[in-house]
This record gives structure tokens, C-alpha cells and sequence, in this order.
């Protein structure tokens, strides 16, 4: 007997950019309030942002290096408010975190929560203080 799902003749629902940049939005507003409920959450602050600038960097990465560019590195460069050689050097930097993104892949995933939870307590013993918002798991996290 086969599924009541034919294949292929499912409804694919269309994300546009507009739609997942709000819950982009929505996502880090809540972020914001899970500070306020608990601060060691700061823990992780420079790692967000570095992930949003590799990632920006990894995706002008491949929109110069698909075949067919909509935009030019030089309207990039626009888009973003630098001049084309700033961007063209994101291009670069896009490239580094490819490699090490397809690496982090082969060798199990990009972002394991065992290791974000490790980062938190190294973050906190770093810093000389205890942990006394987190659960149970993140507080014994080593």
C-alpha cells in the first residue's frame, strides 16, 4: 500500500526574502527578551553576530561565483553601502567560510547544541561568574 502522498504533487509553499528576513527579525527581538530573562545568554552574542556576518559573506560568495548574477559585485557593493573592492574582499571572506562550513559538514554539522552549550560555560567561567539562570543541562555543561 502506498502513502496518501502522491509524490511530487504537493503544495510547495513560496518563502520570500521579505517573509524570512521578518522572522529573522522576530527571531533576534526574541533573543533580546531571552537576555532580559537571562543575561548569561550575552554568552553567545559575539558568536550571533559572527555567524550573521559569515553567513552575508558566504551568500555574496555565491551569488558572484553563480553563472548567472542577477547583481554585479559593484551593485553589492551598493547594496551594502561599500565600494566594489569591499566587497569583492567579502567575496573572499565568503569563500574561507565555504570551505570551512563544507569541513564543520563532513565532519557532522554545523552547529551542535553539546557545543553551544560548552561555549556558554566557557563563557561565563571566562568572565569569573556563575551561572544562575540557565537549566540544569546548561549549567552542567563542561
Amino acid at each position: 500500500m502506498t502513502g496518501r502522498h502522491a509524490a511530487g504533487k504537493g503544495r510547495h509553499r513560496i518563502t520570500e526574502t521579505s517573509d524570512y528576513i521578518a522572522f529573522m527579525l522576530r527571531v533576534v527581538n526574541r533573543y533580546g527578551e531571552r537576555v532580559g530573562e537571562d543575561p548569561a545568554a550575552l554568552a553567545h552574542l559575539r558568536d550571533i553576530e559572527a555567524a550573521l556576518r559569515d553567513a552575508v559573506n558566504l551568500g555574496i560568495y555565491t551569488a558572484n561565483k553563480a553563472p548567472y548574477r542577477p547583481y554585479s559585485i559593484g551593485e553589492i557593493g551598493a547594496i551594502l553601502g561599500v565600494s566594489k573592492q569591499a566587497a569583492h574582499k567579502r567575496v573572499g571572506l565568503g569563500e574561507a567560510v565555504h570551505r570551512r562550513a563544507e569541513g564543520a559538514r563532513s565532519a557532522g554539522g554545523l552547529v551542535r547544541l553539546a557545543d553551544v552549550r560548552a561555549a556558554r560555560a566557557a563563557a561565563l567561567a571566562g568572565a569569573g561568574v556563575q551561572d544562575r539562570t540557565g537549566s540544569e543541562r546548561e549549567r552542567s555543561a563542561i
